[in-house]
């Protein structure tokens, strides 16, 4: 397994592949997910706490990690099926924290895999917010976290 993280000169180059891997892994069926990437530029690879990371097995994407704004505006992890009870999605997880130096993820409350990922990587549970379908959502934040991030922007 590799993991690479995404460069603004790669963008192009691995755009389709990523949208395609999204449109076919997202668990959720979330078309947020999607509709973010798309309208991903190579310009926004740029922008501080924006990282996208990519884990390959054979030359394949298996594994996707994608935050805008450290993870507090837009974050998605997605791995595919037959690598999730591997350590992929804890190694995309501290990938994303070894390079920006902190990360944000929301997780449904019912989530109990990806809770498990996020704990193994060393995130921290530290807050909850209630959706618009009444849905009630984890705040996670892993590396220099702090409450206020979050707090902050949602009131």
């Amino acid at each position: 397994m590799k993991i690479i993280s995404l460069k603004s000169q790669q963008w192009e180059q691995y755009r389709r592949p990523v949208l395609n891997f999204v449109k076919r892994y997202d668990p959720c069926g979330l078309k947020s997910n999607y509709s973010w990437l798309f309208k991903v530029k190579k310009h926004h690879l740029h922008h501080h706490g924006t990282s996208i990371q990519l884990a390959f097995w054979e030359g394949k994407i298996i594994g996707l990690a994608a935050v805008s704004d450290y993870g507090t505006t837009q974050s998605t992890f997605i791995v595919a099926p037959r690598f999730l009870k591997t350590q992929i999605p804890v190694n995309l997880y501290t990938s994303l924290i070894d390079e920006l130096g902190v990360c944000y993820t929301k997780i449904h409350y019912d989530d109990k895999q990806k809770i498990k990922f996020a704990l193994q990587a060393g995130l921290v549970c530290f807050a909850y917010l209630k959706g618009e379908q009444d849905d009630i959502y984890l705040w996670f934040g892993g590396g220099h976290w702090h409450t206020t991030d979050i707090t902050e922007k949602e009131a």
